[in-house]
């Protein structure tokens, strides 16, 4: 989601929330939601953010000519807004144009690109060794894994534009179409989201959630600001749920192992040290690493 100061005129000035929110009151459809809902003043302005998206999105939705058209991150997904337990969601339902296979119901993405959405098996470029290597391991945990058979999820690393959010996108697809639950999210924006839900009652209904869903993917690990809270009271939670409940889990960085752990100390002391072991010491016990160094092919 965008930062609330990009919806107003001038960055640098104050930003005018009541104003926001008369604005958002124009809109037939947010207004009816905030009536039935019997929305406070105080509740808009706490989900700002989510009625802004809501409102863009549902603009570019309505002018769209088809699936080919269509200009959100979600492809072939339309917003709604829900109201859950004192908190305000967007989420995403099937659009009119979408003819996409119905195993994209099973993965729920968040922040991803389009490309998680037609990634193939059938496309993934074999140039090099490494790749080859983790064509092999895909094939195997496709044939192998099922709920009573646990099989070590994949660490993929490597400089930007090697391909690894693809790669996590195939994972995706392929075992969406098996029946399996996949949770998609590019880390980096799920890391702020959390620690933003520290003020509306709604982190640890969203930790439970990435605890408890059968298969986890997060891209981009390492990417994010460093935080101390997410490390230890967020990350190291769900990592050790997961670990302990053989649920399998993914992770794509621009780290390999050794540097992701020294990302999330904020120094060398002792303390810091062992708290950045724990987290890399459980992703080594759920993952089996490759590095990729080809770049893809273009066609």
């Amino acid at each position: 989601m965008k930062p609330i100061k990009d919806y107003i005129n001038y960055p640098d000035q104050e930003i005018d929330y009541d104003s926001l929110v008369d604005g958002l009151m124009q809109d037939p459809v947010i207004a009816k939601f905030i009536i039935d809902n019997d929305l406070k003043h105080e509740d808009v302005i706490r989900s700002l953010n989510v009625f802004l998206t809501f409102r863009d999105e549902k603009n570019i939705c309505s002018k769209c000519k088809g699936i080919d058209d269509c200009k959100l991150s979600t492809v072939g997904f339309t917003p709604n807004l829900e109201y859950n337990k004192k908190y305000i969601e967007l989420t995403y339902t099937r659009c009119k144009y979408n003819r996409f296979n119905t195993a994209i119901d099973n993965i729920y993405a968040m922040y991803v690109p389009k490309k998680i959405f037609n990634a193939s098996l059938d496309d993934y470029d074999l140039i090099g060794d490494t790749r080859k290597t983790i064509n092999n391991y895909m094939l195997k945990f496709l044939k192998d894994y099922n709920k009573d058979n646990f099989v070590k999820g994949m660490y993929i690393s490597g400089k930007y534009g090697t391909g690894k959010t693809y790669i996590l996108a195939i994972m995706a697809n392929e075992l969406a179409k098996l029946g399996h639950k996949v949770y998609f999210a590019y880390y980096p924006d799920l890391a702020r989201e959390l620690k933003s839900s520290i003020g509306d009652g709604t982190l640890e209904e969203k930790i439970t959630a990435l605890k408890e869903t059968e298969v986890l993917m997060l891209d981009d690990i390492g990417g994010e600001y460093f935080s101390e809270f997410i490390r230890d009271e967020v990350l190291g939670p769900i990592l050790q749920h997961r670990l302990l409940d053989n649920k399998p889990t993914f992770f794509s960085s621009n780290l390999i192992y050794n540097d992701l752990a020294k990302s999330f100390r904020k120094n060398d002391n002792n303390l810091e040290t062992i708290s950045s072991f724990r987290i890399i010491e459980r992703i080594k016990r759920m993952t089996v690493e490759f590095v990729l160094t080809e770049m893809p092919h273009i066609s």
